[in-house]
C-alpha cells in the first residue's frame, strides 16, 4: 500500500481499540509529536502514525517518560507508518500486515472473551534488574479475600477451580455550577460513583468496602478482556449524568391580575462535572462440579446466581 493511500486517523482509531482490548486506558494527544498514549498499571505506550521521515526520526530518537504512581517510568514507543525507508532504533514498527493481524486478534478476543496482549512491544516500564520474576503484572483490582478451598465450600460441590478476573469500569464524579432564569437559580452540585461491567455493560451499586488496590494479576488466571471500551462507557455515563442532573422547575409569572405557570428545564453540560473512569478487575472463583459450574466472588465470598460475564452484577 502506498503511504498516500493510508488513512492515518482510521489507523490511529484501530490501534486505540487494540490497546484498549489489551487493557490500556488510551487518550488522544495534541501538541506533542505522538498521537496517542495508553497506560496500564505501571506501563505506558505512546503511538505515532505518520510517514514524515523527520517526525519519525525525532520520535524514535527522543526518550519519553511519564510519572506513574509516584515514580518516573520510561514509555514504550509504537509506530505505524507507510514509509518504507524508515527503520526505527528504539521503537516498535508495525507494518500493514502486523496491524491487520493485531486488529483481527483483538476482535477475536473481544468477541470470544479471550485473554489478549501486545506481545511484540518491549517494555521499558521496569528496569531489567528490577523486573519481578513472578510473572505478574500491576493493575487495579479488588483483592482476593477467600481462597479456592473456601470457594469450594461456598459452592457446595467438589471440582477444579479457576480464578477469573472480570473487568469493571469504576467511575466517580463531582458536579457543580448553576444556571439561572428570570431570577431563579438552580445548582448542579453533587457527587457519586458506580461500577459498570466492562463485558456486558450492566451497572452495580458501589460497595463502600470495595476499594481498588494496585494488585498483581496472576497470568495463570482467566483474565477476561473488556468488550465495552472506555470511550463507549464514558459516553454512556456522561449522558446518564446529564439526565440525572437535569432539573425541571415550575415558575409563577404575574401579568396584571393574571398568574401564569411556566415550566423550565435546566440541563447541565459536560463542563459542569468532572468524571474519572478507571478499570478495576473483580476476582471470581469458578468451581466446576460434576453437573454444575458455580462462581463465587473472591472478594465478598458470595455465590453468584449468574455467570459473572453474562448479565449478572458481581457484587
Amino acid at each position: 500500500m502506498d503511504a498516500a493511500e493510508i488513512n492515518y486517523d482510521q489507523a490511529l482509531s484501530e490501534i486505540s481499540i487494540i490497546l484498549q482490548t489489551a487493557g490500556y486506558d488510551c487518550e488522544n494527544e495534541e501538541g506533542v509529536v505522538f498521537n496517542l498514549s495508553g497506560v496500564r498499571g505501571n506501563k505506558c505506550i505512546i503511538v505515532l502514525c505518520s510517514d514524515d521521515m523527520n517526525v519519525l526520526q525525532r520520535f524514535d530518537m527522543i526518550p519519553y517518560t511519564i510519572n506513574l504512581n509516584g515514580s518516573k517510568t520510561r514509555c514504550d514507543k509504537l509506530i505505524f507508518s507507510g514509509n518504507t525507508v524508515f527503520r526505527p532504533k528504539e521503537s516498535v514498527l508495525w507494518t500493514k500486515e502486523e496491524l491487520l493481524a493485531k486488529i483481527s486478534a483483538a476482535a477475536e478476543a473481544r468477541i470470544y472473551r479471550l485473554p489478549f496482549d501486545i506481545e511484540s512491544v518491549p517494555s521499558f516500564a521496569i528496569p531489567a534488574a528490577a523486573a519481578p520474576s513472578s510473572g505478574f503484572d500491576y493493575d487495579l483490582m479488588l483483592p482476593v479475600r477467600i481462597d479456592a478451598a473456601a470457594a469450594v465450600r461456598v459452592a457446595h460441590q467438589e471440582g477444579p477451580t479457576i480464578l477469573r478476573m472480570i473487568p469493571y469500569w469504576r467511575y466517580t464524579y463531582t458536579s457543580g455550577g448553576e444556571a439561572s432564569y428570570k431570577g431563579k437559580v438552580v445548582a448542579f452540585d453533587g457527587e457519586g460513583s458506580g461500577w459498570i461491567n466492562a463485558v456486558n455493560g450492566l451497572e452495580t451499586e458501589f460497595d463502600t468496602e470495595a476499594v481498588p488496590v494496585a494488585g498483581e494479576l496472576d497470568k495463570d488466571a482467566d483474565i477476561v478482556s473488556p468488550v465495552i471500551m472506555k470511550q463507549e462507557v464514558k459516553e454512556t455515563i456522561t449522558a446518564s449524568l446529564i439526565k440525572k442532573l437535569t432539573k425541571r422547575i415550575r415558575l409563577k409569572i404575574t401579568a396584571g391580575d393574571a398568574i401564569f405557570a411556566e415550566e423550565k428545564e435546566f440541563k447541565p453540560t459536560e463542563d459542569n462535572f468532572v468524571l474519572k473512569i478507571e478499570k478495576v478487575y473483580i476476582p471470581v472463583w469458578q468451581v466446576r462440579g460434576n453437573k454444575d459450574i458455580v462462581e463465587v466472588n473472591a472478594f465478598t465470598g458470595e455465590e453468584l446466581s449468574l455467570p459473572s460475564d453474562e448479565g449478572c452484577e458481581v457484587f
